[in-house]
């Protein structure tokens, strides 16, 4: 927003060259321009949770403002409204334009100090601060709030000069320059305030002279406004204790907790005291990057509702760097300290997989995520069956492929298993293309699924009598016998043990090859879909003819969901599917051979 001063003269400020002496030449860059959803925002390495939008002509309704996300602060005219503060939201709306009377209301600048020196706090969750006109006013408002510890924490020797300078930029946009006698600064000090907002206006002032304000690039300009605020403020030894510390990601744990990944030539326990003064008591684990590949994991609150060894497994399981799923190069360490794989140049995830790894060891998955992901499941299951249903149903009807048919023997129940085969390879290309592991593609390990292979075996048999129609047709023709045990096999662990168990994997707790027994959340999910799945082959087709048969049906169900449980339990100790789809086979052998010799 254009300021009362912008029409008057301001030349009679000039700033001579000996009176620059308030200049810290050596002040670091702690302000940068970066990209986050294809949009760009200003940030201070010093505050990484802050993101500052400046964007020319930017408004926004009071009721759209005071219906914002938490965590949004609005600055002088951005929002058409009276200033206002949403402390439960924590929304702030810090303006001097509209819906005020300017004698008295405070500037943007002023309303901010008040507010940090009253004490409030930005760390912890992300803060966005939009703005639309970069003028000194809302530039000093943004260097405040991304200041906002070092002014409470008074790590400065200049907050005098800080607040001389805050008041009179108030005064003067609020009221013009004939009004600076109301600072009450003594003519030595006013000379001086006057001749930093000189400094700091040179730019602005040149530009709006030329005429090219508005063709300014704002986020350029509020950065480089930002940096000559730090020279004036910092003296050359207060900011000896800044770090070069990027922040590469950010995750929300649960119970006010989050977690950081960031990069720095910095040792885990130097930056500990840093980490702890930039992101405050909601800091809960740190994800430390000295270099390409390699990371140091930290947990900075010793109360955090787990340790890192939940936290290895789950990394040590979607690593494609980790050699095997067993042993070997891997994630490691103590339960509060560790790190990535030494070997073959480290880890090969980026920061966002690691901080979301994080995450699901220490949260909980939401049950509203679960259900998101089985109505998914559910929808791809149910894709894949129908396409197959209509293909194997219009497979015979073609008079070319029914010529085919009769040649070669081909039962459109094949037909249908080799669909599903078709669409959910298709599926597990596009969806585990990166982590075939995660979808069970993977060698076996381990051999304590071997306990289990002999009851598969068993089951797979036993769900068989309730299609021995199909198994006496099968049997009739030993080609087709054989593509049915490869094809039914195939078909059903591939859907069920490999894509949809897969889907729910990483939020989930599931087994290891050394892990204690459990059935997995996953494994549950993947025999109910199972069970349905095979009720609707075996038993639908028999109720057309026959009518419904209640009680079969139950069995029928019963014995697909216990053979799917089963089965999940092969697939999560091997993690591997080829193990089931074995089992799964020569329990089909075993039924074919039976009913032959019948």
């Amino acid at each position: 927003m254009n300021d009362i001063r912008d029409s008057k003269e301001i030349n009679s400020l000039e700033v001579k060259p000996h009176a620059t002496s308030f200049i810290n030449q050596t002040a670091p860059q702690r302000y940068e321009i970066v990209e986050r959803e294809n949009k760009r925002i200003l940030i201070c390495l010093e505050a990484p949770n802050i993101e500052v939008h400046v964007e020319a002509g930017l408004t926004v309704s009071s009721s759209a403002a005071r219906k914002s996300h938490s965590h949004t602060i609005y600055l002088d005219g951005v929002v058409n409204s009276e200033p206002f503060l949403d402390l439960e939201k924590q929304i702030y709306n810090f303006d001097h334009h509209e819906g005020c009377l300017r004698p008295f209301t405070l500037s943007t600048c002023e309303q901010v100090l008040v507010m940090i020196l009253k004490g409030l706090d930005l760390r912890g969750p992300d803060w966005s601060v939009f703005a639309n006109d970069p003028d000194l006013d809302t530039i000093l408002a943004i260097w405040l709030i991304f200041n906002h510890v070092r002014i409470q924490q008074k790590e400065f020797g200049a907050l005098n000069r800080l607040c001389a300078l805050v008041r009179l930029e108030g005064i003067i946009d609020s009221h013009g320059l004939e009004m600076e006698a109301l600072s009450g600064f003594h003519p030595k000090t006013l000379l001086k305030t006057k001749q930093m907002i000189n400094y700091l206006r040179a730019e602005e002032v040149d530009l709006k002279s030329k005429g090219i304000w508005t063709q300014n690039d704002f986020l350029e300009h509020t950065a480089l406004i930002l940096h000559k605020v730090d020279r004036i403020i910092y003296k050359a030894d207060e900011l000896t204790d800044f770090k070069d510390l990027k922040e590469l990601s950010r995750i929300d744990l649960g119970n006010s907790r989050i977690a950081v990944a960031v990069e720095t030539k910095l040792g885990v326990y130097d930056l500990e005291p840093y980490l702890t003064r930039l992101y405050g008591e909601s800091l809960g684990l740190v994800i430390l990057r000295k270099e390409q590949g390699t990371y140091t994991l930290r947990i900075m609150d010793p109360f955090m509702p787990g340790d890192l060894n939940a936290v290895y497994k789950i990394l040590n399981f979607i690593d494609p760097a980790v050699r095997g799923r067993s042993e070997g190069n891997k994630w490691g360490g103590s339960s509060d300290i560790g790190g990535s794989p030494r070997g073959n140049g480290g880890t090969r995830l980026d920061p966002q997989e690691i901080a979301n790894a994080c995450k699901d060891a220490f949260h909980n998955p939401d049950f509203s995520v679960n259900v998101i992901r089985f109505i998914f499941s559910l929808i791809i299951t149910s894709t894949i069956i129908g396409i197959s249903i209509i293909i194997s149903s219009n497979f015979l009807s073609n008079p070319w492929l029914g010529t085919v048919t009769r040649k070669i023997y081909i039962h459109s129940d094949l037909i249908f298993f080799i669909s599903v085969i078709f669409f959910t390879v298709m599926s597990l290309n596009f969806l585990g293309r990166k982590r075939p592991w995660q979808f069970g593609l993977a060698a076996p390990v381990g051999k304590s699924w071997l306990i289990l292979f002999p009851l598969v075996i068993t089951m797979v048999i036993g769900i068989g009598i309730y299609f021995p129609y199909k198994g006496i047709k099968l049997v009739g023709n030993p080609e087709t016998a054989y593509l049915f045990i490869v094809a039914i096999p195939l078909a059903s662990e591939l859907l069920f043990r490999s894509l949809i168990h897969g889907l729910f994997v990483n939020a989930n707790n599931i087994q290891g090859f050394s892990s204690h027994w459990f059935i997995s959340f996953p494994s549950v999910v993947a025999a109910i879909l199972y069970s349905v799945y095979m009720v609707t082959i075996l038993m639908y087709p028999a109720s057309l003819q026959n009518g419904f048969q209640a009680i079969a049906t139950i069995e029928c169900l019963a014995a697909a969901l216990v053979l799917g449980l089963l089965s999940g339990l092969v697939r999560e100790r091997s993690q591997s599917v080829f193990p089931v789809i074995l089992s799964h086979g020569l329990g089909i052998s075993v039924l074919i051979g039976k009913l032959h010799l019948a």
